[in-house]
């Protein structure tokens, strides 16, 4: 063990020699730009009651009774890909490799303001992790049935059916796989956090150590339905292992580490008998095992399993024509974003410049160096996917009440999502059916976080993240369309969409109504009975109603029928509705408020308003009435001004840098914290002292929360 110890910190002082920079050619990207919505995937996957309270003000608490079918409260985690369940292995691996990479390069992270993100991220995954252990040899790794939750399409937050506890490992029915990665995790957090909070990191490393006994001594595969089906589960107990090792020094660990290779049958050393040609990915770490084996021990079969599976990724694997290394069908882009980090801490370690241009070609063609001229990461670059197969960011709700669909144009930007990208062709279809393509997921950005964040080291000096715009969400949208389905001399039959577009977050509203003016002066000296008028709803899936005719203004013959929605109603929704009277042909349309512009094809009508408990929200009535806006509250600071004193510059760069430092509780300024927070995420971090320094050096000239 002293022998080990003395090693690892020859390591670690030998990594601190390797240039910085790669000194290379300039940059063609910017790596930090990308790194940083890399890491804000996850905010948009994030599943809880607390979903929606990070950066992604366009989510919302969602499946806050995941657990309650077996009595235990196992909501938290992510969401899978683009669907809604929680399936064990990809999310532990997930979580292995992220914290993974942030262990290799928690200096870019904390250098680019995006530390204070991924360990929130990290600790969302562990407490999770946590509930779902709830007794010894017991670990519940897979909420909702993967079946069901793909017949709908439509927000998380409106995903209403009962998700069950689908699977739980146990001595009889094991998950040695989803045990090994779990471990893997929260040992890992472990490092990565005691410095932050030591009760925390002690309290996940005694979870690691019994989850990863857990996993020893009852051996077996986890399950995933037909989506997630492992080979073996040797990898993930070797990975954790590992790390298990590394937070301890126990000397078991390694043993144990090594009796899992004669079990896997790769302990010959007379070579490589491992062929390691795969890499990190949801059902396989083993690329991670001897990466890092390689760079903490000094046996030499382990540097060479790790240069063989580096020298196959660099030189034998096949390519696609632009460049694209090419290991599988389905997300191709995934499988290199990965090797990418795996090389990347390799070349961390030893300098190895081969490993450095492999990870550079690799990325720069994920970022729009490829036959396409577009990034494969959503929202970076100026041509990008548009239709990243994915719910949440669809924002449509498909079947009843609004009957959208999923091929109608995103409401959000899925920002930093990675898709499966080009095809062995280089071919990629914007199609969010074909998700063979546009599919996103868990363990698609694992790797690349960690690809970007040695990118971001080695050539991202400078450069700082950019701009959002749209995380935040936008305000709710009401309008009506509306045309003519039938109309005579007695009436009218009218087809109507009621648009109610609450999508920050999404949400089912109720006491929802509009209202349709006619003016009667046609009847006007005629003997005309109000109650003879015919209003009625022909058809209403969400189930409105409709008012007799009522007064608006009598003396100018100007009346209305209110269409209801007594019933929740999202989005869009529709009613056929008829006002007729039957006993002569006096019916005049043109003259009618609501009639004017309607034809017989939908169109936005001003002139038909929508109400929410009674309450004018959109449109206009026949008086010009309109919505009231509101008055906006005062505000009595400048962003960025955090003293006070009604400046900007470098005094208000070191009180915000005192305060991450936790030398000052406060700002010596009344609204110092509400000026402080200039990217407008409810919180002064590391993210808000870049951006003021950016401002102070004329950077930028607005803050992201002023845009």
């Amino acid at each position: 063990m002293k022998k080990i110890g003395i090693l690892v910190l020859i390591t670690a002082l030998l990594a601190g020699i390797i240039p910085k920079s790669a000194l290379a050619e300039e940059p063609k990207f910017n790596y930090v730009d990308a790194f940083a919505k890399s890491i804000l995937f996850y905010e948009a996957n994030w599943c809880g009651p607390d979903a929606g309270n990070n950066r992604i003000k366009w989510r919302g608490p969602c499946h806050i009774e995941d657990g309650k079918d077996v009595g235990l409260d196992l909501t938290g985690g992510f969401h899978d890909c683009g669907d809604h369940v929680k399936f064990g292995l990809p999310q532990c691996a997930s979580a292995s490799t992220l914290a993974w990479a942030y262990y290799e390069f928690s200096d870019v992270f904390i250098e680019k303001g995006q530390d204070e993100y991924m360990l929130n991220i990290l600790k969302h995954f562990c407490d999770y992790f946590m509930k779902c252990y709830p007794e010894k040899n017991k670990f519940y790794y897979q909420v909702g049935d993967g079946d069901m939750d793909h017949q709908y399409w439509g927000p998380p937050e409106l995903q209403s059916y009962d998700r069950p506890t689908y699977y739980v490992a146990t001595p009889e029915n094991p998950g040695s796989d989803v045990a090994g990665d779990t471990a893997a995790a929260l040992a890992l957090m472990y490092l990565n956090y005691k410095d932050r909070d030591l009760e925390y990191a002690e309290k996940c490393l005694a979870y690691a150590k019994d989850i990863y006994e857990f996993g020893m001594t009852y051996r077996g595969n986890s399950k995933g339905q037909s989506y997630y089906l492992p080979r073996d589960y040797l990898d993930e107990l070797m990975w954790g292992s590992l790390w298990l090792y590394v937070a301890t020094g126990e000397q078991k660990y390694m043993d144990n580490l090594e009796k899992l290779m004669v079990e896997k049958r790769i302990g010959d050393e007379a070579g490589n008998s491992f062929n390691d040609n795969w890499t990190q990915c949801w059902d396989y770490v083993l690329t991670g095992v001897f990466i890092k084996l390689a760079t903490l021990t000094d046996k030499p079969l382990y540097k060479q399993i790790a240069e063989d599976h580096l020298d196959y990724w660099q030189n034998r694997i096949k390519s696609t024509p632009g460049g694209l290394k090419y290991l599988d069908s389905w997300g191709v882009c995934k499988y290199p974003a990965a090797e990418s980090m795996v090389q990347l801490v390799y070349y961390k370690y030893t300098g190895d410049k081969r490993c450095l241009d492999f990870a550079k070609s690799q990325i720069d063609y994920i970022l729009g160096d490829n036959p396409k001229k577009m990034s494969y990461v959503v929202g970076f670059g100026d041509n990008y996917p548009k239709f990243p197969h994915h719910r949440a960011a669809s924002g449509r709700l498909e079947g009843p009440p609004a009957d959208e669909t999923k091929n109608d144009p995103q409401r959000h930007i899925l920002y930093g999502a990675l898709v499966g990208g080009a095809d062995i062709n280089d071919e990629y279809y914007d199609d969010i059916d074909k998700y063979v393509y546009s599919e996103t997921g868990l363990d698609y950005n694992a790797g690349l976080v960690g690809a970007l964040a040695g990118m971001s080291k080695y050539f991202g000096q400078g450069q700082m993240p950019e701009d959002t715009p749209g995380i935040e969400g936008e305000p709710p949208v009401y309008y009506a369309d509306a045309k003519i389905y039938e109309e005579n001399e007695s009436g009218i039959t009218v087809d109507l969409n009621m648009y109610n577009i609450v999508t920050s977050p999404p949400q089912y509203e109720s006491d929802l109504s509009c209202r349709y003016f006619v003016d009667l002066s046609e009847y006007a000296g005629e003997n005309i009975d109000m109650s003879k008028f015919v209003t009625k709803v022909y058809y209403s899936p969400a189930g409105a109603t409709i008012s007799e005719l009522k007064p608006y203004d009598k003396e100018k013959n100007i009346y209305y029928v209110e269409i209801s929605f007594p019933n929740p109603v999202y989005a869009r929704t529709y009613v056929q509705f008829c006002i007729y009277y039957y006993e002569n042909k006096l019916w005049d349309s043109s003259n009618d408020f609501s009639y004017q512009g309607i034809g017989d094809t939908y169109k936005t009508l001003e002139n038909i308003p929508i109400y929410k408990n009674g309450v004018l929200v959109a449109g206009k009535e026949p008086s010009g009435a309109g919505p009231v806006e509101p008055t906006p509250p005062p505000k009595n600071y400048v962003y960025g001004d955090v003293n006070g004193d009604g400046k900007v510059n470098s005094t208000d760069c070191s009180i915000v840098k005192r305060y991450l430092l936790k030398n000052i509780e406060d700002f010596p300024y009344e609204y110092g914290k509400e000026a402080g927070d200039v990217n407008g995420d409810g919180k002064v971090n590391s993210t808000d002292y870049s951006l003021l320094k950016r401002f102070v050096l004329r950077n930028i000239d607005k803050f992201p929360v002023e845009q």
